[in-house]
């Protein structure tokens, strides 16, 4: 039971205590070092992949958006997944535009469409993004400058969500990924991206297994497979609209979760530990937490066999508390952090078991349904 409290306290407190302390010692050696990067002063040709499902609603200004992007040689690829709203007819309407390039595809799954799109974009740099997710003018130039370093395979952007046109008030866990994904940028190496806003250099990019789910991670984390830097632009913007509808946004995590223990097995090669910096840091930050529901299922079932020992005790009697506290931000709503932090872990890792079993049990289909914002 010890060792089960250890590793989820080592996932999201440990670990991150240890990553900051590896960053600080990497920007140190950094500034102490003569050594320069040998950054290049490459020109990169930029397509913009982006996969749509009876998007009506968004595709115009997805399109309009993409045309107001500081960039000049950059083209737009969307494809749509057999869609069955105004999504094709809108999508005829930029036909004459050179740099607008659309495709109408039968109904197969995202996958499939992003496989497509992968192949027919001629450009070094793809980036990817979702339909409805709006980039600021600069945030092409902001991703694609760290690619001036030719050691590095992937950028991930930064996505901020809008209520009501305003941007929200990063929640706790938002901020706390945020902080170690800066920490995991400084030494190369960010565990995945996100599917709003990153790019790939074309050439690292293969066909993905048609059972993917995650597109952006499993495309993001081949990068390090293939011993290249992954960066997070902090600078590079793009905005969503919140999700006010739990339900919904628990069907997508579990969704989400499925495709993480997919992941594990697409990207067995990341689970090598004489490259010590990628297994360190995708092991502590990913893997570990996939095996927490598990963890928290022992960490339930083995007291009562255990009641004997004054740890034990000590140990469950806090677990109960934490647990009434995920209750009381469950039915409340609060957003104090005393109770909504237990609640949004639990509800995290609920998620995440449901998903694995959907992943066993092969119910979690790769096609997927939009979702409203």
């Amino acid at each position: 039971m010890l060792f089960a409290f250890f590793l989820v306290m080592y996932t999201y407190i440990i670990f991150p205590l240890l990553l900051f302390a590896l960053a600080a010692i990497k920007t140190m050696v950094s500034k102490d070092s003569e050594k320069t990067p040998n950054y290049t002063e490459d020109h990169f040709s930029i397509a913009v992949i982006c996969a749509m499902y009876n998007e009506e609603k968004v595709v115009r200004e997805k399109i309009e958006n993409f045309l107001r992007i500081n960039y000049d040689d950059i083209t737009l690829h969307i494809g749509s997944d057999g869609s069955t709203d105004a999504t094709n007819e809108v999508l005829r309407e930029y036909s004459g535009n050179a740099k607008i390039k659309t495709y109408e595809f039968p109904r197969r799954g995202k996958v499939y469409v992003i496989n497509d799109l992968m192949t027919k974009a001629d450009a070094d740099i793809l980036v990817f993004t979702d339909a409805n997710s709006m980039f600021e003018s600069d945030a092409i130039i902001n991703l694609i400058k760290q690619f001036h370093n030719p050691g590095i395979g992937a950028v991930c952007g930064r996505l901020k969500l809008l209520d009501q046109g305003k941007i929200t008030g990063e929640g706790f866990y938002w901020r706390y990924e945020t902080k170690i994904k800066l920490k995991e940028s400084i030494l190369n190496c960010v565990i995945g991206a996100n599917g709003a806003i990153y790019a790939v250099r074309k050439k690292l990019l293969r066909p993905l297994p048609v059972d993917t789910i995650n597109d952006d991670f499993t495309n993001s984390m081949r990068v390090a497979e293939q011993g290249y830097g992954i960066k997070y632009a902090e600078d590079a913007v793009a905005y969503e609209n919140a999700s006010h509808d739990d339900s919904v946004e628990f069907k997508r995590h579990i969704r989400d979760a499925a495709g993480h223990y997919r992941a594990i097995v697409h990207l067995y090669k990341l689970l090598n530990p004489f490259r010590p910096k990628v297994f360190f840091l995708y092991v502590s930050h990913r893997v570990i937490r996939w095996l927490v529901p598990f963890l928290l299922v022992a960490l339930l079932v083995i007291p009562p066999f255990a009641m004997g020992e004054r740890s034990i005790k000590i140990l469950f009697s806090g677990e109960v508390l934490f647990y009434i506290f995920a209750m009381i931000g469950w039915r409340s709503k609060t957003k104090m952090k005393l109770f909504y932090i237990p609640y949004y872990f639990i509800y995290i890792n609920l998620a995440l078991l449901i998903g694995f079993f959907r992943n066993i049990f092969g119910v979690q289909d790769v096609i997927w349904d939009r979702t409203e914002r």
